[in-house]
């Protein structure tokens, strides 16, 4: 058995980053896609453009800065999770963790 006493900080924070970058992506395209969607028909139905306009602007940003936000965030969080995870690795010695090597992919 191989025993983990520490985590890399920045490398888990990087690794839930890109997942929460992933998690954004698949959130924030349907939900501006909805947004576009609802502000167009709410435009045709008042006939005024400024209305269809300013959703589709709408949607669009969070189209795009919603996946950015849940990336920076998951980062964050990552950081002072592992942070927490080594202090608690260090306090009860590390923790067992058993891994196969596969021959056949060497």
């Amino acid at each position: 058995m191989q025993r983990l006493t520490q985590l890399g900080v920045v490398s888990f924070g990087k690794f839930l980053g890109l997942v929460g970058l992933c998690a954004g992506i698949l959130v924030g395209i349907p939900y501006g896609l909805f947004v576009i969607v609802l502000s167009v028909m709410a435009g045709f139905a008042a006939e005024e453009g400024g209305v269809a306009a300013f959703g589709v602007v709408g949607g669009i940003a969070l189209m795009i800065f919603l996946p950015l936000f849940y990336a920076v965030v998951s980062f964050i969080g990552g950081l002072i999770y592992a942070l927490i995870i080594n202090f608690v690795l260090s306090m009860i010695g590390g923790l067992e963790m058993r891994f196969e090597i596969d021959q056949k992919s060497f």
